[in-house]
């Protein structure tokens, strides 16, 4: 997600100050004056745009640094494109639509009395619409999607757009969790299920739900209203409740999560449709592993056990939808029972979200192997059809974690009419599915969808796996044994290739695409637009990128597997983030390649007393395992806290530098007093890496220890590789290790991003480990950073360059944050 200050054109009068460009020979109207970067990502959005409304598709791979006003661009550049087709379109049918030559001769015989005109005149979007307008519509004004990985980052982008002066009929997709309006259940964990049971309810029913009537036109809402361009807390605050029903074809701009572009079965139940869209991926260099997660599938034995009993007691009340289904959860049972012997011992290992998983056993067959284990299960090309048209069924009626609610402009605001009919036809007291069940069947019927595509065509792209777990939790330290079926997809472009062709243009966008050359490849679509835009700060000044080889003493720095665990690298790096540390200011991100490794030296640093020392110069914070939230909120804020705390100015000096402007005493004594900070000690790919603004003060430094690469004893890792392998040269894809070389320097590049967050940042990155020194391993980084790194001979003259890169940049850089403060005091006031 990418937001940026741009200084040069700060007035809040954005409608007023606006800047019309001419691009590609379409107007495109921008709330600043724009950087040369922005100019370039907006030119290659319409010529993409353009290409594609001339042959049908066309798909672009868009990287601009975060802080270059990514977002921004996008919405400018593709509702500018948006609004030149629907104008041009209009005019089309107005020219087109003339009167009958008759009418000329006898007006009331042909044209009811009056003479028509030759031109057309007055505003040509007040014509009436023309025949077959849902359809025209969609084929001639393309709807626009821009979807992101979580509703925080919708938010955000929604921030952007109210910058702009485009004001589009739009919609705002997201799950009960953010819209209810119910204080009683709003904020707990079964807020689906509590809404459904509710809705059953013919007596008492939900409150929020029966006012809906009332959002039908909220002032707010209205063209001009304060809300016009709303996001989720506005929708809250208007009183917006459960899923949507609405006229979905009206929105012109519609925000979403991931899930409900990529996840077929969600945009079938709430018909979101796709076809002739541009749909905006932001954040999407995790986009391969969105897909290849989106059509896999793991499901425990204890959970289909769960979905058998449940499905068993709905067999009572409608045993034709739900009897075959209940029969084929219990064959899938059975079939695992009769494997489970046949389980040979791996060493590979699979780590998911706490609980810690780890695996001991495991089989797998692929292609028509797959097939004839899943016939011995009773699930077969030729019954399947007929098992999804059951379970289609009872996704519509039950599948409740994939409820969202749509909302639009000017619409009333009801319930999707097949939930609304499943409820008002049920009895109190009903039994159900679970939430937990129904999202299972859903990703069990999903990812079988897949595999038997195409009329098969897709069984040698998936991998079916029964594992053997031992399932450990915080309570529990031994574990026990857990059985999983499980339906790997290794190939993305069997979920992508079709969101590809449904649409007229597909832009992947992010601040870290690059390596960008498995894309094509992996997601089975061409890309006929791929850019790497530079970025807005001057690389050489405001950024201090450098490999640091060796530690102190000149002892070589090393993390791959071969070395890192040696009590000598463990030192050394603890001693080297020690004497970093001590030099920069503010916040330090630390990013490891893994858990494990970062655990490991935490726990000898504790026994040497080197984390004392790295304590004492700033005060430490861990990224916890799992998935917890709020242990990742409190460590977030207590890293948050302590930064603020050190970056308070001593005495009112700050305020003294202010008037009389670049001070060295005073402008020291700030940088001393800020050096404290804190540390931040993070893993790639986790929650600190992705999403979150350190920007200024939260992250003068970011260093990345090792090589990110995913973990080599995953086991649907070691599938992927060898799958590449196979098929390298029939699917012309990347080989198996280029396919993982790339998907480390893709984390990599993402976490180094988190340091340099507007066009007036500054800060070092700082990259751990000798083996960046090799050219084969430079060249992955991204294009941006890859010409600034400085290399060192020796440790201690790495540390002179940071120091001498930290002294110039307070003194450069102080009078222009002091002036963009002061500019943000006098636009508040």
């Amino acid at each position: 997600m990418d937001s940026t200050t741009q200084p040069t054109n700060p007035s809040p009068n954005i409608k007023g100050s606006k800047s019309v460009l001419h691009i590609g020979g379409i107007p495109v109207e921008f709330p600043y004056q724009p950087y040369g970067s922005q100019l370039g990502f907006m030119s290659r959005v319409i010529s993409t745009l353009d290409r594609a409304q001339r042959e049908g598709h066309c798909h672009a791979l868009l990287e601009s640094p975060t802080g270059t006003g990514k977002s921004l661009s996008l919405l400018c550049s593709a509702l500018a494109w948006q609004q030149n087709c629907r104008s041009k379109q209009l005019h089309a049918n107005l020219v087109h639509s003339k009167p009958a030559p008759e009418a000329f001769v006898d007006p009331l015989g042909h044209g009811g009395g009056f003479v028509p005109e030759m031109e057309p005149s007055g505003n040509p979007e007040a014509a009436p619409p023309v025949a077959n307008g849902k359809a025209q519509k969609k084929k001639n004004c393309p709807t626009v999607f821009y979807a992101s990985r979580t509703h925080s980052q919708i938010t955000q982008v929604i921030r952007e757009y109210r910058k702009t002066t485009y004001r589009v009929p739009m919609a705002v997709l997201a799950s009960r969790k953010h819209y209810c309006t119910n204080e009683q259940f709003r904020g707990t964990n079964n807020i689906d299920e509590q809404c459904k049971l509710l809705l059953k309810n013919k007596e008492v029913g939900c409150s929020e739900f029966k006012n809906v009537h009332k959002v039908k036109g909220h002032p707010s809402l209205q063209k001009g209203g304060c809300h016009e361009a709303h996001d989720i807390e506005d929708l809250v605050k208007v009183g917006q409740v459960v899923k949507a029903r609405s006229l979905a074809e009206d929105a012109q701009l519609v925000f979403c999560p991931y899930s409900y572009i990529v996840n077929p079965v969600i945009r079938r139940a709430m018909e979101v449709d796709i076809k002739g869209a541009i749909i905006i991926l932001d954040e999407a260099h995790n986009i391969e592993d969105i897909a290849r997660d989106a059509g896999s599938v793991d499901v425990e034995e204890d959970a289909l056990i769960q979905l058998r009993t449940e499905l068993g007691q709905l067999s009572l009340l409608a045993p034709i939808i739900y009897q075959p289904l209940q029969e084929i959860i219990q064959d899938i049972i059975s079939w695992m029972g009769s494997r489970q012997n046949t389980l040979e011992k791996h060493e590979f290992q699979h780590y998911v979200s706490w609980p810690r998983v780890v695996m001991n056993a495991l089989s797998g067959w692929t292609g028509d192997k797959a097939l004839r284990e899943l016939q011995e299960a009773n699930i077969t090309q030729q019954c399947f059809p007929i098992l999804q048209e059951c379970a289609t069924k009872v996704c519509f009626i039950d599948f409740v974690a994939a409820v969202v609610i749509l909302i639009l402009v000017n619409i009333v605001i009801l319930p999707h009419r097949k939930a609304v009919k499943a409820a008002s036809d049920s009895e109190l007291g009903e039994p159900h599915l679970t939430g937990m069940s129904a999202t299972m069947l859903e990703g069990l019927f999903s990812a079988l969808s897949y595999f038997f595509s195409g009329n098969g065509l897709h069984t040698f792209d998936y991998q079916l796996a029964l594992q053997r777990f031992i399932k450990r939790d915080a309570g529990n330290a031994s574990g026990g044994w857990t059985f999983t079926f499980s339906l790997w997809c290794l190939n993305p472009a069997v979920v992508f290739k079709e969101i590809g062709d449904l649409s007229l243009s597909v832009v992947l966008t992010s601040g870290t695409l690059s390596p960008m050359s498995s894309f094509s490849s992996e997601l089975g679509a061409p890309f006929g637009t791929c850019l790497e835009a530079p970025h807005v700060i001057n690389a050489e000044s405001q950024v201090w990128a450098s490999i640091i080889s060796s530690g102190p003493g000149n002892s070589p720095l090393n993390a791959s597997y071969r070395t890192a665990d040696g009590y000598a690298f463990q030192d050394s790096l603890g001693t080297s983030l020690e004497e970093i540390c001590k030099i920069v200011p503010g916040g330090c991100l630390v990013f490891f390649p893994s858990y494990k490794l970062m655990e490991k030296l935490c726990s000898r640093w504790n026994e040497t007393g080197q984390w004392s020392r790295l304590n004492a110069q700033k005060p430490l914070f861990v990224e916890p395992r799992g998935g917890n939230q709020d242990d990742f909120d409190s460590a977030l804020k207590g890293y948050y806290d302590s930064i603020r705390q050190g970056h308070k100015p001593v005495n009112g000096r700050k305020k003294r530098a202010k008037k009389v402007g670049l001070n060295n005493h005073t402008t020291l004594e700030c940088a001393e007093n800020s050096r404290k900070g804190a540390a931040f000690l993070a893993v790639c790919r986790g929650k600190v890496s992705e999403g979150i603004d350190f920007s200024d003060e939260n992250a003068r430094v970011v260093i990345i220890v090792g090589i990110p690469f995913p973990n080599i004893h995953d086991i649907q890792v070691a599938q992927k590789k060898k799958y590449n392998d196979i098929y390298k040269s029939s699917k012309n894809l990347l080989s198996g290790s280029e396919w993982y070389c790339q998907q480390a320097f893709r984390a990599l590049n993402q976490a180094a991003g988190r340091c340099i967050r507007h066009r007036y940042d500054y800060g070092a990155i700082i990259f751990i480990d000798e083996r960046y020194r090799q050219e084969r391993n430079m060249k992955y980084i991204s294009k941006w950073l890859r010409n600034s790194i400085r290399q060192y001979d020796n440790f201690d003259k790495s540390l002179d360059g940071l120091k001498s890169f930290f002294r110039d940049a307070k003194m450069v850089f102080y009078l222009d944050r002091l002036e963009i403060d002061n500019l943000k005091t006098s636009t508040d006031k």
